[in-house]
């Protein structure tokens, strides 16, 4: 017996699982958008994309809460009253005429970061918790009141 035989033991081959499926192939007769919407159709939704949640009835002035800006509201304390939220809809139309992205509203004593194109509220926070922090990734800032 060798001294390679002695130190190493002996190794089983690896095998895959019994049960496995051969993965699905696609035939050469489907089209690549057959292909990709059957994809499409079965694929579940990732749990890190955020719902939203429609505040306002008419589509091209709906103000949208995302799920993470719902729960800091809920979390915070922080509710809205109608005035509150047609001032921030009012916010993000003068943003959106400035070509605004993603903007900071600061509104009494809340502050709001929102996308603009989408009209949707991302975040939402005191004004007091916001003292201090470093808002990034925004290309504007609206004080509404």
């Amino acid at each position: 017996m060798s001294l390679i035989d002695q130190i190493t033991p002996e190794i089983a081959p690896v095998r895959g699982p019994e049960t496995a499926q051969p993965a699905e192939i696609s035939t050469p007769d489907e089209g690549f958008s057959t292909v990709l919407d059957h994809l499409v159709e079965n694929q579940a939704a990732p749990s890190s994309v955020e719902t939203l949640e429609t505040l306002e009835t008419t589509d091209e002035s709906a103000l949208l809460f995302s799920r993470h800006a719902s729960s800091r509201l809920k979390s915070r304390g922080i509710e809205l009253s109608e005035q509150d939220l047609a001032d921030i809809s009012d916010a993000i139309d003068r943003l959106s005429e400035k070509n605004a992205r993603q903007s900071l509203v600061l509104m009494g004593d809340n502050a709001f970061i929102v996308g603009v194109p989408k009209r949707t509220v991302i975040t939402a926070m005191p004004r007091q918790e916001a003292v201090g922090s470093i808002f990034t990734n925004i290309d504007s800032t609206m004080v509404v009141r």
